[in-house]
């Protein structure tokens, strides 16, 4: 069983070469690894090359947005296993064979897709962390719409099932590309598993938005669901999107101010304007 592992990149220099570096030393090695540049203006590219002579790949796709970086790593894989993972994943040491054993060993036969939950390793209350994902990204969504989640950011698909929904994904903005496959899964049968010791830590930058920001990112929650005519849980979406907001603020507040090279707190990031995207990592 052949593994890729497409890694989408948009001006992602600060973080991308921890990412790699995780991935090219797994217990399992994969099989291929691909930075899809999408038209990044800093060293992402460079800082991707340094890792050629372990394999790592660096193809361009220039239509703007993760879906076309997505696609355009999963046409371009050759492996049996396609997973992908985001820019500031830094996944552990096992990711690749647990990856391997999840499609392996299910007892219900081999899944169209699998995925797992996070954590954030670059602010304090890890646990807490990642009960809110499993909550928010996993449990919430299964309830709302009766189906399963992916995690763009820990997810992988089988060759056969790309094969099966690439043309039925929807492209465009507004939407969570990940959101959206899971949608089109269901709706073609193709079941999706989720194993839980699957997990992968990520930074939480978007946390520590302003709640504009934070908005309107999560906006494209129920954005998704609306799309695909899943009244119901577009407006469960909604409801669970404003709840959040409101009960995850304190805690956005604290990931704000922490400051992630030495664990302190600052008043000035607490105040600072700046998006979550420039956000310093470590």
């Amino acid at each position: 069983m052949r593994i890729s592992v497409i890694v989408p990149a948009y001006n992602e220099e600060a973080v991308i070469g921890r990412c790699l570096e995780a991935l090219v030393t797994q217990t399992v090695p994969a099989d291929e690894i691909i930075v899809v540049d999408n038209n990044s203006s800093d060293r992402t590219v460079e800082v991707a090359e340094q890792f050629s002579e372990h394999g790592v790949r660096v193809v361009r796709e220039t239509r703007q947005g993760v879906v076309y970086a997505r696609n355009r790593g999963f046409d371009e894989a050759t492996g049996d296993i396609l997973g992908r993972i985001d820019s500031d994943t830094m996944v552990g040491p096992e990711w690749v064979g647990r990856l391997a054993e999840a499609f392996a060993t299910d007892p219900k036969g081999m899944p169209a897709a699998v995925t797992g939950p996070s954590w954030f390793y670059d602010i304090p209350m890890r646990r807490f962390g990642l009960f809110a994902h499993r909550l928010f990204c996993h449990q919430v969504n299964r309830l709302i719409s009766g189906h399963p989640m992916l995690w763009g950011s820990n997810m992988a698909v089988s060759r056969e099932c790309w094969a099966k929904v690439r043309d039925h994904a929807c492209t465009g903005t507004g939407l969570w590309e990940d959101l959206d496959l899971a949608v089109h899964l269901h709706r073609l049968g193709l079941r999706v598993r989720y194993v839980d010791r699957l997990r992968v830590p990520v930074s939480a930058r978007r946390i520590g938005a302003t709640t504009r920001d934070l908005y309107s990112y999560l906006k494209a929650w129920p954005q998704t669901y609306r799309r695909h005519g899943q009244r119901r849980a577009a407006g469960g979406a909604m409801v669970f999107l404003l709840f959040g907001l409101v009960a995850l603020r304190p805690f956005s507040l604290l990931v704000r101010a922490h400051t992630p090279y030495d664990g302190t707190l600052s008043l000035g990031r607490l105040f600072s304007r700046s998006s979550s995207a420039s956000r310093p990592l470590p």
